[in-house]
């Protein structure tokens, strides 16, 4: 059994197949243009959290990285010897030997390949090495820091111009995957490198219309001569493509059904543009901006804040509610404010710090509750079930996330809103530096959802909408309509 979060899943299970996602119109994504980042300058660090994590993601993007000439080095954490636990044939020992012999006969085959040559570099390719951190495979959750400062090393021991970094998504539902995910995307931010996210399992695991982040991924197209290269480098890896041995527990990793998602023409990523955040910044990020000031954004001395904060609590349309979720509360200012109105308000922040200022604020109120949680990612923690909501505020926090991660928010926060549920969405307008939206494009976002509009108010500095849940969500609808001008974005901010 593999899991992460609220993922669980085998490889032994039929998973989605193949022709589900094409259907859904995965080869319609995007393109992902690269022209600019990749070159002679570049350094393009992947991160594997196994053998042959860097082939079924991503050997097409190193391939067109060695074209160009740029620095590829492959973070490989775990020599994978997890693979087979229940083997009688094969000890861990001697499988993470094997599993290391093919490891590095890939990298030979992708750095060997005719598709690697470019006229642009006068036929000189790049350069391909790896690094190996020997790490225990499926006990990388305790080492983000350790495989986030290895990164960070390469980063600062190279002389490029320009950093590209590429690892597997951090939600494909693999410890191990998610774990690496997490760690790059911070070294990432931190180098302000353009960050590449590439599915493995999600592909398997993941229904295309119930978990449809995808939609605002891109697509790196690959020509005839990279799928094949792609798939000559993939096949270095027969430990997991074929059965160890006809005994129980020495099955196949990889089936054809598997293999089938990276035997397309094309790879698929999740882009995070060079020096932008998302939603698994923001812990680390509003834990320090409130470690240096007790109201970073003057919520109780500016008379901004207290008259936006007055107006959305005066537009909201009912006098009481009887169960209320603030999503990102800071210093408790705005709960204070809306716990007068609520029952019971269960308020949420991904800072630790700022939650216990609030905590401090809100000493003398009954009926609310503090959770540090870090959304969307960690709504299950939550425990919020279906339709148990009748009030959902998202006041300041939605330009802290990317699309997908905005969108997955509003679609989990229409289920938990009863029929008659309001969800209020209150931004100020202004550019928000270093983080993928705006208040405008949150607010465009929410309004592609259909649900009932009961009041609006805009002026040159703020906006704040109220909508009513109505009937229940068909979903997916904010991924759908969001993904063209969404792709776009990405596009620009990937050149």
């Amino acid at each position: 059994m593999i899991g992460a979060a609220s993922v669980e899943f085998t490889h032994l299970d039929t998973g989605t197949p193949e022709a589900a996602w094409r259907e859904a119109g995965i080869e319609h994504l995007p393109t992902l243009a690269l022209e600019d980042a990749l070159g002679p300058e570049t350094l393009l660090i992947v991160g594997a959290a196994h053998p042959d994590d860097e082939c079924l993601g991503a050997a097409g993007l190193i391939l067109r990285a060695l074209a160009a000439g740029a620095a590829v080095r492959v973070l490989l954490c775990t020599w994978g010897e997890a693979s087979h636990p229940a083997s009688p044939s094969v000890q861990p020992p001697a499988l993470a030997e094997l599993r290391r012999a093919e490891f590095h006969e890939a990298l030979r085959r992708l750095r060997t390949s005719p598709s690697a040559g470019s006229e642009a570099t006068g036929g000189q390719t790049g350069s391909i090495e790896s690094v190996e951190l020997g790490l225990g495979d499926g006990q990388l959750s305790q080492s983000t820091d350790l495989i986030a400062d290895a990164a960070a090393k390469m980063v600062r021991d190279s002389p490029a111009q320009r950093v590209v970094i590429a690892a597997p998504y951090r939600r494909d539902g693999h410890t191990d995957h998610d774990t690496v995910g997490a760690a790059l995307a911070r070294a990432a931010a931190e180098s302000g490198a353009l960050l590449l996210e590439f599915p493995i399992w999600f592909w398997h695991w993941a229904h295309p219309a119930r978990d449809s982040e995808w939609r605002h991924w891109m697509r790196l197209p690959l020509a005839a001569a990279e799928t094949k290269a792609k798939a000559a480098a993939l096949d270095a890896h027969v430990s997991q493509l074929y059965a160890l041995s006809n005994e129980i527990g020495d099955e196949t990793v990889l089936g054809a059904s598997q293999v089938e998602h990276f035997s397309r023409s094309f790879e698929v990523f999740r882009v995070t543009a060079s020096a932008t955040r998302d939603a698994g910044s923001a812990s680390h990020t509003f834990d320090g901006v409130h470690a240096d000031a007790d109201d970073p954004w003057d919520l109780r001395s500016s008379w901004y804040e207290r008259r936006k904060l007055a107006l959305m609590v005066g537009m909201l349309p009912d006098e009481t509610y009887r169960r209320a979720l603030e999503i990102g509360c800071s210093i408790g200012e705005s709960t204070a404010a809306l716990a007068v109105r609520c029952d019971h308000l269960l308020a949420v922040d991904a800072s630790a710090t700022a939650l216990g200022l609030a905590a401090a604020r809100l000493a003398d109120l009954t009926g609310v509750d503090l959770a540090k949680a870090t959304l969307p990612h960690e709504w299950d923690r939550l425990g919020l079930g279906p339709g148990q909501l009748d009030l959902v505020i998202v006041s300041e926090t939605g330009y802290y996330l990317a699309e997908d991660e905005l969108c997955e928010l509003l679609a989990n926060s229409r289920r938990a809103l009863s029929p008659t549920g309001v969800l209020v969405l209150c931004h100020w307008r202004g550019p928000i530096d270093g983080w993928p939206l705006d208040g405008d494009r949150v607010h465009a976002l929410a309004a592609r959802l259909g649900m009932r509009s009961l009041a609006s108010y805009s002026e040159d500095e703020t906006l704040i909408d109220i909508y009513e849940n109505g009937m229940p969500p068909s979903g997916g609808s904010c991924f759908a309509a969001a993904a063209a001008s969404g792709a776009q974005q990405s596009a620009s901010a990937a050149g």
